[in-house]
């Protein structure tokens, strides 16, 4: 009876780490983006092909214009334009409201789904 008992322990202790190990393995995880944000709105005017070309006459002033701010924000990096989920806007929003901050920057991000989990932002230097 002893060893039946230890038998099942034994099995139970092997299924909780192959079960924790899946879990971790199924986490998104974070990667390094360098390029530069914009506004969903401001991006969604342009068309693709001239977006990289606009983005370096864009100004963290329209950025932080109201209705753009609403759209919420992206990235483009190499030519790829990535959007951030809502609590991500929110926190970009306050980082562009600093003096020193730029549009131009590194993040790190979580992708979840089609969007982006912001980890941090910086400057790019």
């Amino acid at each position: 009876m002893k060893k039946l008992v230890l038998i099942v322990m034994a099995v139970c202790l092997v299924a909780g780490f192959a079960f924790a190990a899946e879990t971790q393995a199924q986490a998104p995880a974070a990667s390094t983006i360098t390029g530069d944000i914009i506004d969903n709105m401001c991006a969604g005017s342009q068309k693709p092909e001239a977006l990289a070309a606009f983005v370096k006459t864009h100004t963290k002033q329209c950025a932080l214009m109201p209705q753009c701010a609403a759209s919420g924000y992206s990235i483009l990096s190499d030519s790829q334009l990535s959007k951030f989920d809502k609590g991500s806007n929110a926190k970009i929003e306050e980082f562009l409201k600093q003096a020193d901050s730029k549009l131009q920057v590194v993040v790190v991000a979580k992708k979840v789904g089609d969007e982006l989990s912001l980890v941090s932002i910086e400057n790019q230097q």
